[in-house]
C-alpha cells in the first residue's frame, strides 16, 4: 500500500498565510485566527476553517487547536486526509503520546494497515499493557480482504496485549474462522478475566461454533466469579425469551433482580411477569422503580397495566395520570379517558384529552381526534365538526389531523368540501395511499367509469405483503371500493372474485353486506341465505329494532 506523505503538510506554506515564508510559523495560536476559523465552521465554510485551525495547530502548545482541527477534519474529510494531518502533527510533536493513537486510530480507518500496525509498535513498545481499546473500536473493515490483510498486518504485532488479541479474534469471527478466533479471545481473558466485552465475545464465538454446551459452561463460570453482573443473567433470559420459555425466564429474572437490584433487570422482571399473569409480583418489583428518575414515568405506565388487569381500575387510572414520557403518554391517556368514560364523566375525559396536547405537542392531532369522536357518540354532531374545524385552522399543515376529520365527518360532507379536503391532503402528501384511495372512492361514487381511479384502487388492492407499502386494512378497503364500484355496472360476478376469500379470512360486517349484494345479483340464494345466516349470528345483522341494517341492504 502506498505510504502517505507525512512531512510538513502543504497549508503551512501558503503564502496566502505567511506571505512567502517558507518556515513554519512558530509561537503560540493566534487568538484572532481561531475566532475567524470558528466563525467559519459555524457558517458552515469548514474549508477554511481547516486550513486555519490547522496551520495554528503547528504552533507552540497548540494540542487543544490540534484536537479540534482532527476533529472537523475527521467529520468533514476523507480519512486519508485526517491521517495524513495527524501524522504530521505527531511527528512535529513526538512526545505527544495521545497522538500516537489518534494516528494509529486514523490509518486502521484509512486501510493504511503498515502505518497502523508501525504506530500500534510505537504504543506497545511505550506500554506493553496499553489500552488500546479506543483505537481499535468501530475499525474492523467489511471487505473480505480488508479484514484478511489486517490479519496479517496484526500478525507482526505484540501479542500479549488484550486488545490486539480480541481484534485478531474479531476479524477471525467476521471470516468464518471460530475456532482460532476463540484461541485468542482465551488469550486477552486470560489478561483480563473479568472483562465483559472479551467474555460476551467468547459467549458470541461459542454459539457461532455451535458449542452449546460449552457455552453454559463457561456463561455459569463467569457468573460465579462476577455474580452481580447483570449481563450475563440477561444473556440467559433472552435465549430463553427468544424460545418462548417464559416460566423459566421469569424465574431466572427474579434471581437477577435479587444479586444485582438493576433497574434494567427490575423493569424486564415486571414485564415477563406481566406477560405471565404474574400481576401482583410484577406491581411489587414496579412501585421501587418509581424512586428512579430515569425509570419513573415507565414504572407507572406498567404499574397502570398491571393493576388493570388485577381489576384495580381506580389504582390503574391514578399511575396512568402520571406516566410523562412521550413513548407512553399517548396509550396511558386513551387508558384514563377510557376508565371516566366508564364511569360516565365526559368532562374528565375530555380535559384529559385538552391536557394531552398541552403537555405533548406531538399528541395534537390524536387528543382532537379522540375528542371529536368522543362528542360524535354523545351524540353532539355540532361540537366535534366546531372543534375539528378548529383544530385545522390551528394545524394547517398537519395532514393526518386532516384526513381523521375528514373520515369522522365523510358522511357529513358534500362532494364539494370532500374534494376540498382531498385536494389539500394529496398537495401535502402526494403518494399516500390512504389518500390516493379515498380521492379514488369519491371519483369512482361520482363517475363509475372513471378509469384512472379505478387503476389506483386496483394498485393499492393488488400490494404484495412484502411491499414496504403494504397495509392489509387498506387493501380491504381497496377491493370494498372496487367491489362497490362493480355493483354499480352489474359486475355481481367481480364482487365475489373480491371479497369473498377476505370474508372467509376475517369476517367483516362491510364486506359481508356487499358479498351479499354479489350472491343476490347472481341469483345465487343459496349463498345467500348461508350467509346471511352467519352474519346474523356473528354481527346480529338485521336484528335491531328498526331493521334499518336490512333496509340498507
Amino acid at each position: 500500500m502506498e505510504e502517505l506523505d507525512a512531512s510538513l503538510p502543504d497549508f503551512l506554506l501558503d503564502d496566502t498565510l505567511i506571505a512567502g515564508d517558507t518556515t513554519p510559523m512558530l509561537g503560540e495560536p493566534d487568538l484572532y485566527a481561531l475566532l475567524s476559523a470558528e466563525f467559519a465552521a459555524d457558517r458552515g465554510d469548514v474549508e477554511d476553517a481547516l486550513i486555519i485551525y490547522k496551520a495554528e495547530s503547528f504552533k507552540d502548545n497548540a494540542t487543544a487547536v490540534f484536537e479540534r482541527a482532527l476533529a472537523l477534519s475527521i467529520e468533514y474529510e476523507e480519512p486519508q486526509k485526517s491521517l495524513a494531518f495527524a501524522t504530521a502533527w505527531q511527528m512535529n510533536n513526538p512526545e505527544h503520546i495521545p497522538a500516537w493513537f489518534y494516528v494509529a486510530h486514523l490509518a486502521l480507518k484509512a486501510k493504511d494497515y503498515n502505518q497502523a500496525v508501525q504506530t500500534l509498535g510505537m504504543i506497545l513498545d511505550y506500554d506493553k499493557r496499553a489500552d488500546l481499546t479506543q483505537i481499535l473500536t468501530g475499525i474492523v473493515p467489511d471487505d473480505l480482504e480488508d479484514q484478511r490483510l489486517l490479519f496479517l498486518a496484526l500478525q507482526t504485532v505484540e501479542e500479549d496485549n488484550p486488545s490486539i488479541s480480541v481484534l485478531k479474534a474479531g476479524l477471525l469471527m467476521q471470516m468464518g474462522d471460530y475456532q482460532p478466533a476463540i484461541l485468542y479471545v482465551n488469550q486477552a481473558l486470560k489478561a483480563d478475566p473479568k472483562n465483559l466485552a472479551y467474555i460476551m465475545l467468547k459467549i458470541d464465538l461459542l454459539r457461532l461454533s455451535g458449542k452449546d454446551d460449552e457455552l453454559w459452561q463457561f456463561v455459569a463460570q463467569k457468573q460465579q466469579e462476577i455474580p452481580n453482573e447483570k449481563e450475563l443473567y440477561l444473556y440467559q433470559i433472552r435465549y430463553k425469551i427468544e424460545n418462548g420459555d417464559l416460566t423459566d425466564a421469569y424465574q431466572l429474572l427474579l434471581t437477577a433482580y435479587t444479586k444485582t437490584q438493576d433497574a434494567d433487570v427490575a423493569l424486564l422482571t415486571a414485564l415477563v411477569a406481566l406477560d405471565i399473569g404474574e400481576y401482583t409480583q410484577a406491581i411489587d418489583v414496579l412501585k421501587p422503580l418509581i424512586q428512579n428518575p430515569e425509570f419513573t414515568s415507565r414504572a407507572h405506565y406498567y404499574l397502570g397495566i398491571g393493576y388493570e388487569r388485577s381489576g384495580d381500575f381506580a389504582q390503574s387510572r391514578h399511575h396512568y395520570e402520571r406516566v410523562t414520557d412521550h413513548e407512553h403518554a399517548l396509550d396511558a391517556r386513551t387508558k384514563v379517558v377510557g376508565f371516566y368514560l366508564m364511569d360516565g364523566q365526559t368532562d374528565k375525559a375530555l380535559a384529559t384529552l385538552v391536557r394531552l396536547r398541552d403537555e405533548h405537542e406531538m399528541y395534537t392531532a390524536d387528543s382532537y381526534i379522540l375528542q371529536a369522536e368522543i362528542l360524535l357518540r354523545q351524540g353532539d354532531k355540532k361540537s366535534a365538526e366546531d372543534l375539528l374545524r378548529t383544530a385545522n385552522q390551528e394545524n394547517p399543515d398537519d395532514d393526518r389531523l386532516l384526513f381523521a376529520s375528514f373520515k369522522i365527518l365523510e358522511n357529513e360532507l358534500s362532494n364539494e368540501d370532500k374534494r376540498l379536503a382531498l385536494d389539500r391532503l394529496l398537495l401535502l402528501d402526494p403518494y399516500n395511499n390512504e389518500y390516493l384511495l379515498a380521492d379514488a372512492k369519491l371519483r369512482l361514487m361520482i363517475n363509475p367509469d372513471d378509469q384512472n381511479a379505478l387503476k389506483v384502487a386496483k394498485q393499492i388492492s393488488q400490494l404484495d405483503s412484502s411491499d414496504p407499502l403494504y397495509d392489509s386494512q387498506l387493501q380491504l378497503e381497496a377491493l370494498k371500493v372496487l367491489s362497490n364500484q362493480a355493483l354499480s355496472q352489474g359486475q355481481f360476478g367481480k364482487v365475489i372474485e373480491y371479497l369473498e376469500v377476505p370474508y372467509e379470512v376475517a369476517p367483516d360486517l362491510d364486506v359481508g353486506i356487499l358479498l351479499l349484494r354479489g350472491y343476490q345479483g347472481l341469483g345465487k340464494y343459496d349463498k345467500v341465505n348461508s350467509l346471511l345466516a352467519d352474519l346474523k349470528q356473528r354481527f346480529a345483522f338485521g336484528q335491531n329494532k328498526t331493521g334499518q341494517e336490512l333496509q340498507e341492504y
